[in-house]
């Protein structure tokens, strides 16, 4: 996908955005953190189940969310 077309949010010094197939290392990688284990321990997954995720659940449901939402000007 064409990272110019992702919809974004500027917040200044955060920047929100959807998110892509290309994000699921570092997705994988703050959800291995130990913290959160700590306090979500049913997100312990594999890479493979992450990029499953990301895959079939977090691209089509963003997909889906901007699909039906009106058109405002001046987004991207």
């Amino acid at each position: 996908m064409d990272k110019n077309n992702l919809f974004t949010i500027d917040c200044g010094e955060i920047l929100l955005r959807e998110f892509r197939i290309e994000d699921v290392d570092a997705i994988y990688e703050l959800t291995s953190q130990p913290e959160v284990y700590e306090f979500l321990p049913d997100w312990w997954s594999t890479r493979e189940q992450r990029l499953n995720w990301v895959i079939n659940y977090e691209v089509p449901s963003n997909k889906g969310f901007l699909r039906a939402v009106p058109n405002v000007s001046g987004q991207n």
